[in-house]
Order: structure tokens, then C-alpha cells, then sequence
């Protein structure tokens, strides 16, 4: 029988404060949830892998939302998604970019019937939250160089993108443009590049092109290798997404014209 329950995630039995006190089980502390949205908010990617790795340790505790174990788990990760999207827009990232991304991702999880599942998608949504915010930073605050390569990252993904290509057109030696960018981006330069790739290869799996046409696309050597990096970045692979997203594409395409 498949499993519905998620080991690290507790819910209350009773929101009654006098069993509380008798069982001695009560939420995960406000001041826990502060500071990891506070990570969100400050686009501390690195400090919010190591914080989910760490609650999901010690067991998460959650208020009972639902008898449904399923519906009590797309609540909670929707609430989730809720104060994400709040703290992101507070760190600076867009908020019509940390709107349209909330509601693809509650929408995304309205139709996902595995409470695991759900789980490892609120997690890679989470680290893509704070992510962006340190993106929105990095193109107000870095260098002029770093955000010139950043853009010619982004209208590049297609081509053959490599460091010695990069700093040519910043003017820079190839190890001080890598060593400028992790400085200031908080990750290799490759890892950048492939983050970007990766991305853009999500929004291609709503069109009708093939896994290996995606993956030549974004320069990756091999459709294998692009499907394990895509699960290593996703936490599911391109195939068991593009089942989820491209029903939510063609729902959109038939939203009846404003009269």
C-alpha cells in the first residue's frame, strides 16, 4: 500500500491547548519559522538547504488541517508557499515573478497525490524562492562585469557557454571572472550556468519538443545527463514533470476571453 503519511512531518493530534500541555506536543517554535523564512528573505540559498535538511531531522510539527492525510499535506505546503512568497517579495524579488510562481505552485500541488512528493517539490520551491531573491540582489548589487556575464547568460543558454567566451566579452582573464562571480553569486560559475539551463528547460517541457531535443537545446552533452541533473535540481525527473505541467498550460490556453 503506498504510503500517505510523511515520516518527518508530525501533525497535531488535537488543536485543544490542555492536550498540548499533557502531551507535550506543540508546533515547530514561531522563532524556528523566522528564521528560516528570514534565510528566504535574505537569499541565503546555501543556509536554507542545511536548515531543511536540519527540521526534517528533528521532525516537523504542524497544526492538524485536514483528517485527510493528502489534504492535510497540501495545506500545510500551501501555507508554506504562502509565507515563501511574502518573504521573497520582501528580499527584493519582484512581486508579480513571487506571485505567478506561488500560484503555478499551488496549482502544481492541488494536483500531485503523493504526500512525499509534495514534500521534495515545497522543498526545491523553497531553495528556487531564495534563489531568485539572491539573483534580484546580485543584478542590483555586484559588479559590473558579474551582471554584464549573468546577461549574457541568460540570452546565451542555447549557445556554446563557457568561461573563456564570458570573459572575453567582460574584458577579464577566465580565472578572476570565475573567482568574481563566486565571490559575488555565491556559486561556480558552471553551476550558475547549469542552474539557468535547467530552468529554461522547464519552461520548454509545456511545449511539444522531445527530452533530447530540450536537452541539445540547452547544450547538455546527453539526454541522460540532462535528466539527472534536472531531478538533482527538481527533486523529480523532466519526464513526471511535464505530466504535471503541461495539463496546467493547456487548462490556462482554454480560460474563456474576457468580455
Amino acid at each position: 500500500m503506498k504510503e500517505t503519511t510523511v515520516p518527518s512531518i508530525s501533525v497535531l493530534e488535537q488543536s485543544d491547548l490542555f492536550f498540548q500541555r499533557e502531551s507535550g506536543q506543540t508546533h515547530t517554535p514561531y522563532e524556528t519559522e523566522q528564521l528560516f523564512y528570514g534565510c528566504i528573505r535574505d537569499g541565503e540559498v546555501e543556509r536554507v538547504e542545511q536548515l531543511m535538511h536540519a527540521l526534517l531531522q528533528q521532525t516537523v510539527v504542524a497544526g492538524r488541517l485536514s483528517a485527510d492525510p493528502l489534504r492535510q499535506m497540501q495545506y500545510w505546503a500551501i501555507c508554506c508557499i504562502t509565507l515563501a512568497t511574502r518573504c521573497a517579495i520582501q528580499g527584493g524579488l519582484d512581486e508579480t515573478t513571487a506571485f505567478n510562481c506561488s500560484d503555478e505552485s499551488i496549482l502544481q500541488i492541488d494536483r500531485m497525490r503523493d504526500p512525499q512528493e509534495i514534500l521534495r517539490y515545497l522543498q526545491s520551491l523553497c531553495l528556487q524562492f531564495t534563489a531568485l531573491v539572491r539573483e534580484s540582489r546580485l543584478r542590483r548589487d555586484a559588479p559590473q562585469a558579474v551582471r554584464k556575464c549573468m546577461h549574457l547568460i541568460e540570452t546565451n543558454l542555447h549557445g556554446k557557454l563557457t568561461a573563456a567566451f564570458l570573459a572575453k566579452a567582460c574584458a577579464l582573464s577566465p580565472d578572476y571572472l570565475c573567482a568574481l562571480f563566486k565571490k559575488h553569486v555565491g556559486m561556480p560559475l558552471n553551476a550558475y550556468i547549469r542552474t539557468r539551463r535547467l530552468s529554461a528547460a522547464r519552461s520548454l517541457l509545456r511545449t511539444d519538443k522531445s527530452l533530447s531535443e530540450i536537452a541539445y537545446d540547452l547544450g547538455f552533452c546527453s539526454e541522460s545527463y540532462f535528466i539527472r541533473c534536472y531531478k538533482a535540481q527538481f527533486g523529480v525527473t523532466p519526464r513526471l514533470d511535464r505530466e504535471k505541467l503541461q495539463p496546467l498550460f493547456e487548462s490556462a490556453l482554454d480560460f474563456p476571453a474576457e468580455s
